[in-house]
């Protein structure tokens, strides 16, 4: 077996010993069995398997090397410029895009193996999904999460080391792993990747079609206990809805240079209503930053609930970046934007005379509402205008930008031009996704020249991620 081989090998048995340890620790029913085959078979035979194997893949994606750190507030951000670090650490290094500093390259290679073992999870219920244990309700709403889990992991895989788009060319840069096997899979060219990963999205778009409770219900009802008759079906903010999946078609489309598609499903997200014609997300304001909610829950399309998230992203200490850095490059002086008074604590520390700047986005409290707590947003709503003004005539962009300013509590500036459109865009990306993870690949889809904090160039040496090094060498074979 080759290294490669014995890599896959790993991610592709460990979604079975992860999903046995949680079911032999919730579940009476199963016997561990001398055969894996048996194991699985066994673990497959009823729906709260499925279940439970799906779980585990969300689960996987909170770790500190994915969701739960490295891939909001750590290694992504680092790439955007967003905090300060000393000298000789692992932040200094990807401040100067030194993908070859070993405490990188094993930085980089945990994500890259990490997205693969999610990866991994949701195949091997994919893979059993159609047995026929399933009825029809559970069938599309598991397979839908599933293969828009799949779609979501690739994509990300693409965004950090696949190629610029604008620089996608014919060359074989990634495998889209649809299956569990202990042989190699095959690199696919930039477009083949791309058509696998929308084909994941159209059938998980069709098959939460058919079920998700999304569509019908508020997401205040989905979250409250005594509202749901299966509890799985409730929470949907937490998992790849409906909405979630459409909303992850508005990014890829437009990553994919299809503006059209970008926009109708930017919209579809904008204006999903619930049965009695409430909006299903709404922007967040100045007022629900007043109720503790800095995380803008209101505007959650997909998240993921991290207990131990004071001790990683909210320890209130950890990330930092100055007020001068962020009102030359960022914010007007005098600004009331909530996004730089409430999400930054600015603090002087007496024994050193000197003022810090720290980022609070995520550190909890006692006022927090409920649907704050814990919680990192992988997709927002805000995501959605800003793909919306991007995609439409610039009168229509302009109506976008003064209602996302109104609800930030800043002045509104007026678009004139599509130079103008992109130099905000990209500014938008950096006061709005500080602490998770955006910003970077805002730089790296659009090509962006200047990248803010550093005097480092945008350029392909910046922007593409070098593939780990056991990847490497089969990328053209």
């Amino acid at each position: 077996m080759t290294k490669r081989q014995h890599i896959f090998h790993k991610a592709g048995t460990a979604w079975l010993l992860s999903a046995l340890l949680m079911l032999t620790s919730c579940n009476d029913w199963l016997d561990v069995s001398p055969s894996e085959q048996k194991k699985k078979s066994e673990m497959f035979s009823k729906a709260e398997g499925f279940r439970n194997v799906l779980t585990g893949a969300y689960i996987r994606m909170k770790s500190n090397s994915l969701y739960g750190q490295e891939m909001v507030c750590g290694t992504v951000e680092n790439l955007a410029q967003h905090w300060n670090y000393s000298s000789n650490t692992i932040g200094s290094y990807l401040n100067t895009y030194n993908y070859r500093a070993t405490v990188v390259e094993n930085a980089m290679t945990a994500i890259y193996n990490n997205l693969f073992k999610v990866v991994a999870d949701v195949n091997g219920l994919l893979g059993d999904i159609d047995n026929g244990t399933l009825g029809d309700d559970d069938y599309n709403l598991i397979k839908g999460e599933a293969l828009a889990l799949r779609a979501f992991c690739h994509f990300d895989v693409l965004r950090l080391f696949g190629p610029m788009p604008t620089e996608a060319g014919s060359d074989r840069v990634l495998p889209y792993v649809k299956e569990v096997t202990n042989r190699p899979n095959a690199f696919l060219t930039y477009e083949q990747f791309t058509r696998e990963l929308m084909g994941d999205i159209d059938e998980a778009e069709a098959c939460l079609k058919k079920v998700d409770p999304i569509l019908k219900q508020s997401i205040a009802a989905l979250n409250t206990p005594s509202q749901l008759t299966d509890n799985f079906y409730g929470y949907r903010q937490m998992r790849m809805n409906y909405y979630a999946v459409c909303a992850l078609k508005a990014r890829v489309a437009l990553w994919t240079g299809n503006k059209s598609q970008a926009l109708e499903y930017a919209r579809l997200v904008m204006n999903a209503t619930s049965a009695d014609g409430a909006k299903t997300f709404r922007l967040g304001t100045l007022n629900d930053c007043a109720g503790g909610d800095k995380v803008l829950s209101s505007e959650h399309i997909f998240n993921l609930k991290v207990t131990d998230i004071t001790s990683t992203l909210g320890a209130g200490t950890t990330y930092q970046k100055t007020q001068s850095q962020l009102r030359s490059q960022l914010y007007e002086s005098g600004t009331t934007d909530i996004r730089f008074v409430n999400m930054w604590n600015y603090v002087y520390d007496s024994y050193w005379w000197t003022y810090y700047n720290y980022f609070v986005k995520y550190v909890q409290t006692d006022n927090m509402p409920s649907l704050a707590r814990n919680v990192v947003p992988l997709i927002r709503l805000y995501e959605m205008y800003l793909i919306a003004m991007e995609c439409s005539p610039l009168g229509e962009a302009n109506s976008l930008y003064a209602e996302m300013c109104d609800a930030r509590n800043a002045p509104a500036v007026t678009i004139s031009s599509q130079e103008q459109l992109e130099e905000l865009l990209i500014k938008e990306y950096n006061r709005e996704f500080y602490g998770e993870g955006q910003a970077f690949y805002a730089y790296k889809r659009m090509a962006a020249e200047k990248i803010y904090f550093t005097n480092e160039p945008g350029t392909k040496d910046a922007y593409v991620v070098p593939l780990p090094v056991q990847e490497s060498v089969y990328a053209n074979e």
